[in-house]
């Protein structure tokens, strides 16, 4: 039973850390480039979170 507890921590920490790698690569991009795409921050953070963002949001992104 300790073994699931394991693999769940150790799933956790790697989505935690990809989400957080994800969201300090969006600020950076949307920093630079709001500017050039005409928009607020708020819109480019959420294009460019799109574009970085290797885990699938969506339930039909996961193609089972």
């Amino acid at each position: 039973m300790l073994y699931f507890l394991y693999i769940f921590i150790g799933i956790l920490i790697i989505v935690t850390t990809n989400l957080a790698v994800t969201t300090i690569l969006s600020i950076r991009d949307a920093y630079c480039n709001h500017l050039k795409d005409h928009s607020s921050f708020g819109t480019a953070f959420r294009k460019y979170f799109g574009k970085n963002n290797n885990i699938p949001l969506h339930l039909s992104d996961w193609k089972f």
